[in-house]
């Protein structure tokens, strides 16, 4: 399908960048300078573009055949995204779930049945997987080694799911690629089930 929106970042150097949809709850859409349907000046960070959809070898989104909106066109687009009302952003399932998570492990701890080195080891970890998606989206844009994406399911696994929840929205980063996400959802329920283990009577070093 065709979408328009504005480039945000341009690498000139590399011949990339990425165009965030006019609607904000899209994810950004990557685009290459060879993606154009006709030659044209150098895009520059800004500019109102029109654009395919695709989603590429990786899973992610990626414009093609896409085409410079003029400036009548882009302020026709302009006003029709201000006249839009703000609307009050409600609270996506997963913020639910991860806020329930949260409220779980601390009332756990509080009542003495999580250690507090578990939870101290939980917490840990999901700042190591928050960082480690931050390196993995900067290596992805710099086309340096990326982040191995075992490593991301083993840190979610172990408790990191929110921060790498987290990051993902904050970042734009692997929110719509497969099957990453299928993987990601199935370390969350190993996760619980480990967590669930950890504070049953199975668990032998409890004793």
């Amino acid at each position: 399908m065709r979408d328009q929106g504005r480039l945000v970042e341009w690498f000139d150097d590399k011949g990339y960048g990425f165009i965030q949809p006019n609607d904000p709850s899209k994810a950004k859409v990557f685009l290459h300078i060879k993606d154009f349907s006709r030659p044209g000046p150098r895009p520059i960070v800004g500019c109102a573009l029109e654009y395919l959809v695709i989603l590429d070898g990786q899973g992610r989104c990626r414009a093609q055949q896409a085409s410079y909106l003029t400036a009548a066109q882009a302020r026709h687009l302009q006003g029709k995204t201000q006249a839009v009302p703000d609307r009050v952003e409600k609270l996506q399932p997963m913020q639910i779930v991860i806020t329930a998570y949260l409220l779980s492990l601390g009332i756990l701890s509080l009542s003495g049945h999580l250690a507090g080195l578990i939870l101290l080891g939980i917490l840990l970890t999901n700042g190591i997987s928050y960082w480690m998606y931050a390196q993995d989206k900067q290596a992805a844009r710099e086309g340096k080694q990326r982040v191995p994406e075992q490593t991301l399911h083993v840190l979610s696994s172990l408790g990191g799911w929110p921060a790498a929840w987290l990051a993902q929205q904050k970042f734009r980063h692997k929110t719509q690629k497969q099957p990453f996400r299928q993987i990601y959802f199935a370390t969350i329920l190993l996760h619980l089930l480990l967590l669930g283990w950890w504070l049953s009577p199975f668990n032998v070093f409890q004793n």
